[in-house]
């Protein structure tokens, strides 16, 4: 039959099977439950050891956020803002910084070439 055709109405639909409830589902088998136990606790691991690599990468970065390293309850949402704060503060900085070089840079070709004139007089 064609994707597009509407099934007809004398076609049957193949019915599906619904498990009953309270009565275990065809393909568990007796040794299920110990393995939903174990599935559960790596489960439970995986993500308690997620948790605390969170927790402590949290930690290091407040840690390198001045201002911040003192206060040992500080919320994430603080961290992170204030961490986006000093990073827009270095950023800055940085091209604060790197104008004065181009300048500073400028300024020592002109002494430069005013030396060699003077020397060449």
């Amino acid at each position: 039959q064609d994707e597009d055709e509407p099934l007809s109405a004398a076609e049957p639909v193949p019915a599906i099977a619904l498990p009953e409830p309270g009565l275990p589902k065809p393909s568990s088998s007796p040794g299920s439950d110990s393995e939903d136990v174990a599935k559960r606790k790596n489960h439970n691991y995986l993500e308690r050891k997620r948790r605390n690599d969170l927790r402590s990468r949290f930690l290091a970065l407040r840690d390198q956020v001045p201002g911040l390293a003192s206060c040992p309850k500080t919320p994430k949402v603080v961290i992170l803002s204030k961490s986006s704060e000093y990073l827009q503060s270095l950023i800055s900085a940085e091209r604060r910084m790197a104008a004065e070089k181009r300048q500073l840079q400028l300024r020592q070709t002109k002494l430069l070439k005013r030396i060699a004139h003077l020397k060449g007089h």
